[in-house]
């Protein structure tokens, strides 16, 4: 594991082994953050008018004691201040401006710096991680005592200190600390392409996190026939909503929330996720199962209506407005407790379901890719192997028989 770097050699005295006819001299070192060089000061100054060792010796303690303290309060420094927009502040956190004063070098500006060049990068779903993540960091850090330190002092031990603190104080999952760790070495990384820093510090931390499946299983069929008859009647934009969810493989949080109705190509019988909604942050086309397309044309005639609204809306309908965050999660988990289903029965977990029905008809593993926007075969073979198990009909109808 990677050792700290020193930021400070403290002031000492060099004697000469105590030969009163060579120059003694008091020698302290500080990190410049701009090299991450140590630079070392010596003064020779009041010590060698003393013809005598007790009186140099006096005399050098009181340099060293001077120089002590002007390095713990900070007078004696390379860092100079500068002001920033602190970007991890919480919202309402600063009433008037985000604009902060720190020490340049210091992991803090870095920090706003790298979040405001992400805006123009990734989707907002995967800003709020990034921003969420990298606050928790923060706070952690200035627990520490070390939030004011140049980024040349974190190394990996000290990440994998916090990735440690995080799991015992949330208990998360590897998966979960896994995140964390991505977006700290992106923004590493990210110092190391400026040359602000040598090496990326998150690199080989050892495997951290509780092991646990968090992803919503399939929702059995007895199951989702149930909810269907309770659902459709009394919430018909939410069954609209769990349809596209199943059909599609769209992730409700963002993808399909804020999905307009000039998305869907009626002609090609496609929808377009874009890339600024999408979890992977790519713009992609899927194509809409015959079921949903009646539904959509005959059921929901959502090609009579001006195609630049959200395809839900406020009041039931596509509307100029689309629905909050936990909107449709919260009106879904109030039929499950009403029909007292397990707790496990999520929302989400109808885009489970889709899959599992999919792969159960016979879709090949390219198709199931493809229709799950998966980066690549790896993923759908693990997300397959995890969700559904490995299916045979040979091995289910046509075992040979023990006797």
């Amino acid at each position: 594991m990677a050792r700290r770097k020193k930021e400070i050699v403290v002031p000492h005295l060099n004697d000469c082994g105590g030969d009163l006819t060579k120059k003694w001299y008091v020698e302290y070192s500080i990190r410049n953050p701009k090299t991450d060089k140590m630079e070392r000061v010596r003064t020779y100054e009041d010590i060698n008018r003393f013809s005598t060792r007790e009186a140099r010796y006096e005399s050098a303690q009181k340099i060293i004691e001077s120089y002590s303290k002007a390095i713990q309060s900070g007078n004696i420094s390379y860092q100079e201040f500068v002001e920033y927009e602190d970007l991890l502040l919480y919202d309402g956190q600063s009433s008037f401006s985000k604009t902060r004063t720190a020490k340049i070098g210091s992991i803090k500006v870095y920090l706003s710096e790298f979040i405001q060049i992400k805006r123009l990068e990734i989707s907002p779903v995967s800003l709020n991680s990034y921003v969420s993540k990298l606050r928790l960091f923060c706070l952690w850090a200035e627990k520490q005592n070390i939030l004011d330190k140049p980024v040349t002092y974190y190394t990996t031990e000290i990440i994998a200190d916090f990735l440690r603190h995080i799991v015992e104080q949330k208990e998360l999952s590897r998966v979960t600390i896994l995140k964390y760790e991505q977006i700290l070495h992106t923004f590493f990384l990210y110092l190391k392409k400026k040359r602000i820093i040598v090496e990326n510090p998150v690199f080989e931390i050892p495997k951290i996190g509780v092991i646990k499946d968090e992803s919503p299983a399939a929702i059995p069929e007895y199951m989702r026939k149930i909810l269907q008859q309770k659902i459709e009647p009394e919430d018909p934009q939410l069954w609209m909503f769990i349809c596209f969810i199943y059909y599609m493989a769209i992730r409700p949080g963002f993808e399909l929330r804020l999905m307009r109705l000039n998305q869907i190509n009626y002609s090609l019988q496609t929808i377009t996720i874009y890339s600024d909604v999408a979890k992977n942050d790519k713009t992609e086309t899927i194509d809409i199962p015959d079921q949903l397309f009646d539904m959509i044309i005959d059921k929901w005639k959502l090609q009579t209506y001006d195609q630049s609204l959200y395809a839900f809306g406020q009041f039931g309908e596509p509307g100029n407005n689309c629905l909050g965050k936990n909107n449709m999660k919260n009106r879904f988990t109030k039929f499950r407790k009403e029909l007292k289903l397990p707790d496990a029965v999520k929302l989400y977990s109808w885009k489970h379901s889709g899959a599992q029905e999919l792969a159960a008809q016979g879709a090949n593993i390219y198709e199931i890719q493809r229709h799950m926007r998966h980066r690549d075969i790896a993923t759908t073979e693990q997300y397959l192997r995890k969700r559904i198990g490995q299916r045979s009909n040979t091995i289910k109808h046509n075992f040979p028989s023990i006797g």
